[in-house]
């Protein structure tokens, strides 16, 4: 009897201890990131959209780093539609770039478009600064951007970027060709990159290759960006698994993103 009278208060206490335990776990998870106010803008590579990017946008929401997540449209005349709530003062807000016209090569248009979200971002929440998450040639668009726009008087500034599956100027491979355009867009980031923090991500499927971009190209990024950056990581993730679209849904890859965007 006496055994059966104290089962059920210590069932409770079991219980209140797991429920402690686990709330205190949660608030561990959000506390171990940061609570700041800059945007980061995901955009996709060529011939795809935004879906490209929501594995990793939802990685972030499960590990509690944001819960506003905001869809930014581009149309193939470069006019931007926001589509969610207003970013101002949330926490670690995320912007998906969906580009309607995702299968052009001109670097000037490519920069045209994200200097549009970054311009309608600026409009509409007023930011200041911004971070950039991009995937194979949405990382050509971005570094348009960035060297035509982005050291811009009243520009906002840029914070850290992530380029993922990306490469430079030199052993590029991709429906892309490494035109006298890009050439010179790409040469000018050397003397105008805006000072950002980068991290440079890779996959090795097992033949130095991503199985479109060649780890040579993208451990180019480093010469093309010269000593701008201010500071610079390059990550190999080796295994047949880290294939070109496969960087994208995997939870190590998101985790490495995570933790340099917004890891205390």
């Amino acid at each position: 009897m006496h055994m059966k009278k104290w089962r059920f208060p210590a069932l409770l206490v079991a219980l209140a201890l797991l429920l402690v335990g686990s709330y205190g776990f949660k608030s561990q998870k959000r506390s171990h990131w940061v609570d700041s106010t800059t945007p980061t803008i995901f955009v996709h590579g060529y011939g795809s959209s935004y879906h490209a990017e929501e594995s990793m946008v939802k990685r972030a929401r499960k590990d509690k780093v944001t819960s506003t997540v905001v869809l930014a449209r581009v149309d193939e005349n470069g006019k931007v539609k926001l589509s969610g709530p207003s970013i101002k003062g949330k926490r670690n807000p995320i912007v998906e770039v969906n580009l309607a016209d995702n299968k052009q090569t001109d670097m000037n248009k490519g920069a045209a478009y994200v200097n549009n979200v970054v311009r309608a971002l600026q409009k509409r929440d007023g930011i200041k600064e911004y971070n950039f998450v991009a995937h194979s040639m949405g990382n050509m668009d971005v570094f348009s951007y960035l060297s035509k726009y982005g050291s811009q008087p009243g520009a906002p500034v840029l914070k850290k970027q992530v380029v993922l599956a990306g490469g430079g100027m030199t052993g590029w491979s991709h429906r892309r060709p490494i035109s006298g355009t890009m050439q010179t867009i790409m040469g000018q980031l050397k003397d105008n990159y805006p000072q950002g923090k980068v991290l440079n991500i890779a996959g090795d499927r097992g033949d130095e290759t991503d199985g479109k971009v060649p780890n040579a190209a993208s451990r180019s990024v480093k010469d093309m960006l010269g000593d701008r950056p201010k500071s610079y990581q390059f990550v190999l993730f080796k295994g047949k698994q880290y294939t070109h679209s496969n960087l994208h849904e995997n939870q190590k890859v998101s985790n490495k993103i995570n933790e340099f965007l917004w890891g205390k």
